[in-house]
């Protein structure tokens, strides 16, 4: 579990001031800050519950030609492999460690998701 302290104090971009209506009776109603700042009275701990994921992802390589205005006019299958992904990690960067595909333009294929499955 990882755990991220903020400040006491945020800046945000340019302030709300309401009109007119309900917004300026909720406005004029709660306890405001200077300008531009939140403030707590505590600091802030962010907790990431989110444990390190795993994932195989099934994928489908395919070599893709286009013509001179990038339309697609032919597919043909590559490849069909299984890669493992962590964290978020990119399954494109992982096909592309494959040493089959070395002969081929990364720019040329299309890389297809068929299954993902998490641990």
């Amino acid at each position: 579990m990882e755990t991220l302290t903020g400040n006491s104090s945020l800046t945000y971009g340019t302030p709300y001031t309401p009109t007119s209506g309900t917004d300026l009776r909720m406005f004029n109603s709660r306890t405001t800050a200077a300008p531009n700042t939140i403030s707590f009275s505590h600091p802030i701990n962010f907790i990431s519950t989110q444990p390190k994921q795993i994932m195989q992802n099934k994928v489908a390589v395919f070599k893709i030609v286009r013509d001179e205005f990038e339309t697609i006019i032919k597919t043909e299958f590559i490849k069909e492999l299984w890669v493992e992904t962590k964290n978020g990690q990119s399954v494109d960067f992982q096909v592309a460690r494959d040493k089959d595909l070395a002969e081929y333009e990364m720019s040329d294929l299309s890389i297809r998701t068929i299954l993902t499955v998490t641990f």
